[in-house]
C-alpha cells in the first residue's frame, strides 16, 4: 500500500518499539561520526573526516525518517516551531554563559568555538521566527484546540495529550506526559476597528474641562474568550448585530469598521456558541450585552446590581454577589473556574466587575472600561463615563497597584492595544504617577420620567419621552439612544 504520509505509521503498532530502538541508535551515531569527523580532521586524516560527516548526515535522515514514523514530534509542527524558536533565542545565551566558563577554565580554542556556537543559535531563532511570523499571516481558521504546558521547558503540545501513549515525553526536556498541565487561554473576539476617541473623553473623567491636550486616540471594540481546557467562557458579548453609528462632526468616540457579527467573531476565534457554557459581563452597556441573547444555554454572571437595574431575568442568569472574600487588593470576587475570578470594581457603572485569569506566572486582566484606552492606565486617569466618581477612582487605584505588583497583561476593550498585548503576551509597566485630584461632582435630583432612553456607545442615560438630538456625553446623535 501507498501512505500519503509516514507520520505515526508505526505508533501504537507492533513494531513501534523496534523503530524507536533504531531511531535511537541512529541518532546516536550522528553524535558519533560528526566526533569521529573531528578527531580525524585534528589527526590530519581529511578524507576519513569526509567520509564520516556524509554518514553522520545520512544517520541523521535516518533518525528523522524514523522518528516520523514513530510520530515523535506533532504533525502540526508549528507549536513545537515555535517552542524551539524560543529555546535557541535562550540557547545563545546559554551557550555563551558556558562558554565563558570553558574560557575560565583555560580551554580557549574550545571556548572560541563554543562562541561560535553560540551565535549560530541566536540565528536559529531569528530565521524560526521568520517563518513563523510568515506562518501566522497565512492562518486559516480551524476548530480551537486544546494546550497543555511542559511544567520544565514550556512546550505546548496542542491537541489531545491523553490520546499519547504511557511512555510519550516531552519532545524537548523528556518530562513525562503526566506532568502536563491543560493551558488556560485568553483569545480576542474582534468586532469593530480603525475607529478614533478623543483624548479628553478618555483621560478627562473629573477634571476641568480643557485641562486635557486634545489629541485623536485609536479605538476599536473586542471583547475576550478564555478557554479553560474544560469549558469555554466568554467575557461581555459586544452590540446588537443589527446596530450602527453614524460619524458626526460632535462624536468623541468611534469604533471604526465592523469586521465580524459577535458570533461570527467567535467562531473566527475558533469557538462555536454551543460550546459556551458561561458568559461573565463586566457591566450593563450595550456594547458589552448586546448578544447576550445567543446564548440561551450559558449561565450569565452578572453583578446583582447590573442586574437589577438591566431588568435581567431567566434561569440562566446568576446574580453575582462576590462571596469569595478578596482577592489580592480587591475586596470582593466569586471564583468562576480554577484560575478564573470575576472582582468587584465599581465606579464606571455601580456594578461594575473586572476579570482576572491566572495562566502560568501571568495574569490577564480583562477590565471592561474600567479605562478606555491604555493611555489613561499609563496617566492615571479617568474616562468622562463613570456613574460613581470616587468608587471609579478607588478602583483605577487597586488596578494600578495590582499591575505593579503582579506580571499582569492588561486587556483593554476601545483600543487595539487591547489584542495588541495579548499577541504580544506584553507585560504592562507603569509608571509612578500622582493622582489627579477631581473636580467635586454633586448629584442632581433624578428627573422624574418613566421613559428613560441610553446611549448605545457610552451607556448616558437621558429621561424623557424622547432621545436628546445628541448625546452630552459622547457626541452620538439620536439615532444611537435605545429605550431603556
Amino acid at each position: 500500500m501507498t501512505e500519503k504520509s509516514l507520520h505515526g505509521l508505526t505508533k501504537g503498532t507492533e513494531l513501534e518499539s523496534a523503530i524507536k530502538a533504531v531511531m535511537n541508535a541512529e541518532a546516536n551515531g550522528v553524535m558519533m561520526y560528526y566526533a569521529l569527523a573531528r578527531l580525524a580532521t585534528e589527526q590530519g586524516f581529511d578524507d576519513a573526516a569526509k567520509t564520516f560527516v556524509e554518514a553522520a548526515n545520512q544517520e541523521a535522515v535516518h533518525a528523522g525518517f524514523y522518528a516520523t514514523l514513530n510520530g515523535k514530534y506533532p504533525k502540526d509542527f508549528w507549536g513545537l516551531v515555535a517552542a524551539v524558536q524560543q529555546a535557541e533565542v535562550k540557547g545563545e545565551a546559554q551557550v555563551k554563559a558556558l562558554a565563558d566558563k570553558v574560557r575560565a577554565a583555560g580551554f580557549i580554542t574550545a571556548a572560541d568555538e563554543m562562541e561560535i556556537f553560540a551565535k549560530q543559535e541566536g540565528h536559529h531563532g531569528v530565521i524560526l521566527g521568520e517563518l513563523l511570523k510568515n506562518r501566522s499571516a497565512e492562518k486559516v481558521e480551524k476548530p480551537a484546540q486544546k494546550i497543555f504546558v511542559c511544567p520544565v521547558c514550556g512546550y505546548e503540545y496542542v491537541g489531545d495529550i491523553n490520546k499519547e501513549s504511557d511512555d510519550w515525553t516531552c519532545p524537548l526536556c523528556g518530562q513525562p506526559k503526566s506532568a502536563f498541565k491543560p493551558k488556560i487561554q485568553v483569545k480576542a473576539v474582534k468586532l469593530y476597528d480603525g475607529g478614533f476617541m478623543m483624548k479628553s473623553f478618555a483621560c478627562g473623567g473629573g477634571l476641568p474641562e480643557g485641562s486635557i491636550k486634545e489629541e485623536k486616540l485609536r479605538s476599536s471594540l473586542q471583547n475576550y474568550v478564555i478557554d479553560t481546557g474544560d469549558e469555554i467562557i466568554l467575557v461581555d458579548t459586544g452590540f446588537p448585530a443589527e446596530e450602527s453609528f453614524p460619524v458626526t462632526e460632535k462624536s468623541v468616540i468611534t469604533f471604526g469598521d465592523k469586521i465580524l457579527n459577535y458570533v461570527d467573531a467567535l467562531k473566527a476565534t475558533g469557538y462555536k456558541p454551543a460550546q459556551v457554557s458561561k458568559i461573565l459581563v463586566t457591566h450593563k452597556h450595550p456594547d458589552h450585552t448586546g448578544e447576550l441573547r445567543a446564548f440561551p444555554n450559558a449561565k450569565i454572571f452578572i453583578s446583582r446590581i447590573e442586574a437589577d437595574d438591566m431588568k435581567l431575568n431567566g434561569d440562566n442568569v446568576v446574580r453575582v454577589d462576590f462571596v469569595d472574600g478578596a482577592y489580592k487588593n480587591f475586596k470582593a470576587c466569586q471564583k468562576i473556574a480554577d484560575g478564573v475570578y470575576y472582582i468587584f470594581a465599581p465606579g464606571h457603572t455601580k456594578g461594575n466587575s473586572i476579570v482576572i485569569v491566572e495562566s502560568g506566572d501571568k495574569f490577564y486582566m480583562i477590565h471592561g472600561d474600567v479605562t478606555y484606552t491604555d493611555e489613561a492606565l499609563i496617566e492615571n486617569k479617568l474616562s468622562v463615563v463613570f456613574e460613581d466618581l470616587n468608587a471609579a477612582r478607588d478602583t483605577l487605584n487597586r488596578v494600578r497597584a495590582f499591575i505593579k505588583e503582579n506580571k499582569t497583561v492588561y486587556l483593554s476593550t476601545h483600543t487595539p492595544l487591547g489584542y495588541e498585548n495579548l499577541d504580544a503576551e506584553k507585560i504592562m509597566t507603569l509608571p509612578d504617577v500622582e493622582e489627579t485630584p477631581a473636580v467635586e461632582v454633586v448629584d442632581k435630583p433624578e428627573e422624574v420620567c418613566e421613559i428613560k432612553w441610553v446611549c448605545s456607545i457610552c451607556g448616558y442615560e437621558h429621561a424623557g419621552d424622547t432621545p436628546p438630538d445628541v448625546c452630552p456625553r459622547c457626541g452620538q446623535p439620536a439615532s444611537a439612544f435605545r429605550k431603556k
